[in-house]
C-alpha cells in the first residue's frame, strides 16, 4: 500500500516541474480549448495536451492523451 505522504509528495513534485517547464519555456502554451489552456512540448513531441496530461506523463513517463483528467 502507498504512504499517503508520498502520493501528496509526488503530486507537488509534479505540478513543480510543470511550472518550471513552463516558465523555462520547455512546456508552450499552445491555444485554449473550451476555457482550457493547451500546451505543447515539441521536445518530446507532445502537442495539444492538456495541463493534467502533461502532469501525468511527468510523473509516469507515458504520454497519453485523456481529455477527462481535470487540470
Amino acid at each position: 500500500m502507498f504512504n499517503p505522504k508520498y502520493i501528496f509528495m509526488h503530486l507537488v513534485i509534479a505540478n513543480l516541474m510543470f511550472v518550471l517547464k513552463l516558465h523555462s519555456g520547455i512546456i508552450i502554451p499552445t491555444d485554449d480549448v473550451d476555457g482550457r489552456t493547451i500546451y505543447s512540448i515539441p521536445s518530446a513531441g507532445i502537442e495539444y495536451a492538456y495541463k493534467a496530461e502533461i502532469i501525468q506523463y511527468l510523473e509516469t513517463g507515458k504520454f497519453n492523451y485523456d481529455e477527462d483528467l481535470e487540470d
